[in-house]
């Protein structure tokens, strides 16, 4: 099964939260998606304009609505590693 990460980045001019709501209620509707798996949204206290909304998706990812402003991007999985159980 072929594996896709998207990312959705937006920067924010202002410290209001607004675009990182935005992509919250973006990601709290992806769940009904054919083929969506997880989603987690990623915000950096290094970069406090800047979110990014990750997604994992079983073969191809459907059309999203992207917020305007933000650009996004997918990447097929390629190759993975899991560090082994320690006993």
């Amino acid at each position: 099964m072929s594996i896709q990460v998207h990312y959705i980045e937006g920067r924010s001019a202002g410290a209001d939260g607004e675009l990182r709501q935005r992509l919250s209620d973006l990601m709290a509707g992806l769940g009904h998606l054919p083929g969506f798996l997880s989603a987690d949204l990623l915000c950096s206290p290094a970069q406090p304009h800047l979110c990014l909304l990750e997604s994992r998706w079983a073969g191809i990812v459907p059309a999203l609505e992207i917020p305007a402003g933000c650009k996004s991007w997918a990447f097929t999985v390629t190759e993975s590693w899991t560090p082994p159980p320690q006993a």
